[in-house]
């Protein structure tokens, strides 16, 4: 038999049981951290924070940060989740065309209020990415704004992955559906 979990147990607690970093303070409660990571149980945090589940814990709203030279395997990502065949559940808060202005100001803005929607900042990774400028803004206001962040290779491509996920050590996935949502679960994990 299984002894539940009690809602009421410190994050200091659960790292030092169990070896890991849930950044989050030490006397940061069970309960909340699984409502604001959207998970159900403490298992579930943990084994997303180890990439070891791959179904979603609950419907992740996702920003995709790209380059716009893989646009088209861009649209074949945000078909994954329409799939019935591919468990994959999200919601694409990115922008799906360019924003019509000269002035980066309100291209920020209107980029930021996008992120700030997300609970994870997703990276598909493609030959050019890592030398994006707007990518590398795009991470840095995703890690600033508390999203969790994941990287995902695109099919044959053989670019950098950009600084910022490697500093961070984040998990990277290939072009495949379960180590997609791995990717993405963990990311949620470790988000702050």
């Amino acid at each position: 038999m299984f002894r539940a979990k009690r809602h009421d147990t410190l994050a200091r607690t659960i790292e030092g049981r169990y070896g890991v970093d849930l950044n989050v303070r030490g006397d940061a409660k069970l309960r909340g951290l699984l409502e604001r990571r959207g998970f159900d149980s403490q298992t579930q945090l943990l084994d997303a924070l180890s990439g070891r589940l791959t179904y979603h814990a609950r419907k992740r709203r996702l920003f995709l940060s790209f380059h716009r030279e893989v646009l088209q395997q861009v649209s074949g990502f945000r078909l994954m989740a329409r799939n019935p065949k591919v468990d994959c559940a999200f919601y694409d808060g990115s922008l799906r065309e360019p924003v019509d202005s000269e002035r980066a100001s309100y291209v920020r803005s209107v980029i930021r209020r996008k992120i700030e929607r997300a609970s994870v900042v997703v990276c598909l990774i493609g030959n050019g990415t890592a030398w994006r400028d707007w990518v590398d803004w795009e991470l840095s206001m995703g890690l600033g704004l508390g999203k969790g962040l994941c990287g995902v290779r695109l099919k044959e491509s053989r670019g950098r992955t950009p600084q910022a996920l490697v500093e961070r050590g984040v998990p990277i996935a290939q072009w495949d559906v379960r180590e997609i949502i791995a990717a993405i679960e963990c990311a949620a994990a470790r988000r702050s």
